[in-house]
């Protein structure tokens, strides 16, 4: 074969295998499902606990109303039952009657059922003002987009008649309710709670117009728990898209870890996890249910709720639009009033643009239950002896009063109790705890049993 003609066939296959390899890059299609995913999935979340909206939304309190008579408990059992079975009505005709009510009764009278007539009423009592929009997903209620209603409390008209009843939206701060129809037929169970509710709730009685406050001592349990610390580490793994480029530096009990934009601040001391990224804008306001909504969508993507005994609940987002998930425990909030260790019992989230900005939360979580003791809270006499006798405390900044744990370190390593307290909401948003150092608790100095 002459020279010429094998270097023909040889550029000839050169030519086809560049050909080859040029189609291959021009058709390349990498996975992109798989990348888009990567963020949670190829990390292991904190927990494999998730929760749904109703879940973490749910009222505080329920009161029956009769007549000027209040009658009120904290159950959870209870609560989430009726809530569950709430979300399932059918709702029609959504009215605005703020002026209605203004006009011929006074907003307060007609709150309270200080009107003529015959004023039944079941009442749940949130620790917030709900937007309707952040319920969207999980209620039946129609005609939604009606009025942009929001409320911390929902009142449910009771009559013989339970064909025939009404709900309403009420935001007792701006004096503001929407009236709707309920088509569907109210289940038997309210009725028998109604019924007994003289002799299975507490008697309340109605100070300073918009607060309720049990007549009698209320027995409620103290608690101890033993606790763990998440570790840094896991935290970096779930919140940084690229955690090989994260760097650590130590500084005592607090350890930091920062990418090109944000920080993870793990501070052992303190008990607590703050992670930030200044990058995102967040003057950038967005509506408060979907803030809701996407707060939650984040915690469960991560496994931000932790398993064991820790319950948290939607609590409140004040004014910078910063979102509270408080600890909760028996469906009372947990507080650090008094512990230097303990100082944070809250998952705080800050957002602008859609994207996390803050995020801050306890280190620790309750892992098991050790033990309770039974004891009472002072009725309504004492607790607003206690407040009238604290000059630290303006009456009319007073926005609720309710019952709370106040999480103390023990002696003994790793161990907490939960000390029940009276707990004020203040107007500009404080929370504070009622020295009760007057009022008599029975049994021992510390208040149990």
């Amino acid at each position: 074969m002459k020279t010429e003609t094998v270097k023909s066939i040889i550029l000839a296959v050169l030519v086809l295998i560049s050909i080859f390899f040029t189609w291959n890059i021009w058709t390349y299609q990498p996975n992109y499902n798989e990348i888009q995913n990567t963020k949670y999935v190829e990390n292991n979340p904190l927990s494999n606990v998730t929760k749904k909206i109703h879940e973490v939304i749910l009222p505080m309190q329920l009161l029956v109303h009769e007549n000027q008579h209040y009658y009120g408990t904290y159950d959870e059992e209870l609560i989430s039952k009726l809530w569950e079975e709430m979300r399932k009505w059918e709702l029609r005709r959504f009215r605005n009657i703020s002026d209605e009510i203004k006009k011929e009764f006074g907003f307060d009278q007609w709150l309270n059922g200080q009107v003529e007539g015959d004023h039944k009423f079941i009442c749940f009592m949130f620790s917030d003002t709900i937007p309707l929009s952040s319920l969207n997903t999980v209620t039946e209620w129609t005609e939604k987009d009606t009025y942009n209603i929001k409320f911390d409390r929902l009142y449910i008209s009771f009559s013989k008649d339970s064909s025939n009843n009404t709900m309403y939206f009420v935001d007792v701060e701006n004096e503001y309710v929407v009236q709707a129809e309920i088509e569907s037929t109210l289940s038997e169970t309210w009725k028998v709670i109604y019924d007994s509710a003289k002799n299975d709730f507490h008697r309340f009685i109605l100070w300073n117009d918009r607060i309720y406050l049990p007549k009698d001592p209320l027995p409620i349990k103290s608690e101890k728990y033993i606790t763990k610390f998440l570790s840094g580490e896991r935290f970096k793994e779930v919140l940084f898209s690229n955690p090989s480029y994260v760097k650590k530096d130590v500084n005592g009990s607090e350890y930091t870890y920062t990418d090109s934009s944000r920080q993870l601040v793990i501070n052992e001391g303190q008990g607590r996890v703050l992670y930030v990224n200044p990058t995102i804008d967040q003057s950038l306001t967005t509506e408060k249910g979907k803030l809701i909504l996407q707060s939650i969508d984040f915690l469960n993507a991560h496994g931000g709720w932790i398993s064991g005994y820790n319950d948290y609940k939607y609590f409140t987002t004040d004014q910078e639009q910063k979102i509270y998930y408080r600890l909760t425990v028996n469906h009372f909030p947990v507080f650090s009033f008094t512990d230097s260790h303990y100082t944070i019992t809250s998952i705080i989230q800050s957002w602008g643009n859609n994207e996390i900005a803050l995020y801050q939360r306890p280190l620790f979580y309750l892992d098991d239950f050790i033990q309770e003791e039974e004891m009472e809270l002072p009725g309504a006499d004492k607790v607003i002896a206690a407040i009238e006798n604290d000059s630290s405390i303006d009456e009319n900044e007073i926005k609720r009063i309710f019952p709370s744990y106040d999480i103390q370190s023990t002696t003994q390593p790793n161990i907490v109790y939960l000390h029940p307290v009276w707990c004020i909401e203040l107007t500009n948003g404080k929370y504070q705890m009622i020295n009760m150092k007057n009022a008599h608790l029975g049994g021992d100095d510390d208040g149990l049993e």
